[in-house]
């Protein structure tokens, strides 16, 4: 009974840190349109990474292909050409992985416009870090929301302030003229 007990335990054990290291990672909470939703997609991407889009990609280009064309560089991680669910051809794009920012420099100069496949490609800069929950931009448009949903003040009509010393300006020049 006592090794049902231990056994037991240390299922109890594995499972607490199963869950503590999945708790450990947060999760990709991301944001467009107005639309949030958790991407289980970003936990197989290295962290801290420096991510190139690749568009312009046929639909013989695979994953393998993409990477055999990037591993020239010494910090290329992965990459993942983005495929359609219902019929497996690609949607034309892919991303490649560098934990080098240099590395991502040379390889926008150098691969932008090479043929990969029968296509040339369009490298850029990824962007995917922009829908992020917590990045500068979603917070910035956040803000924009909150403060375009208050109560706007009426404009009143603005009353004729008169300057004592337009006053006296205007009286000179009036007896200026009458004195001639």
């Amino acid at each position: 009974m006592r090794e049902n007990d231990n056994t037991e335990q240390q299922i109890s054990d594995m499972t607490t840190s199963k869950d503590e290291k999945s708790n450990n990672k947060k999760p990709h909470l991301r944001k467009a349109a107005g639309i949030v939703w958790k991407d289980p997609t970003l936990d197989e991407w290295p962290e801290n990474d420096f991510r190139i889009f690749c568009g312009n990609l046929g639909n013989e280009v695979s994953s393998d292909i993409l990477a055999n064309a990037f591993r020239k560089y010494k910090s290329f991680n992965m990459a993942k050409v983005i495929r359609d669910k219902r019929n497996n051809k690609t949607k034309g794009y892919g991303f490649v992985s560098l934990s080098d920012p240099q590395d991502m420099l040379d390889a926008l100069k150098t691969m932008n416009n090479k043929f990969i496949g029968n296509r040339p490609i369009t490298v850029k800069r990824s962007r995917w870090k922009d829908r992020e929950m917590n990045s500068q931009k979603n917070k910035d448009f956040d803000n924009f929301l909150k403060n375009s949903q208050l109560p706007t003040k009426k404009f009143r009509k603005f009353k004729k302030i008169v300057n004592n010393n337009a006053k006296d300006i205007h009286e000179r020049l009036i007896n200026k003229d009458t004195l001639n």
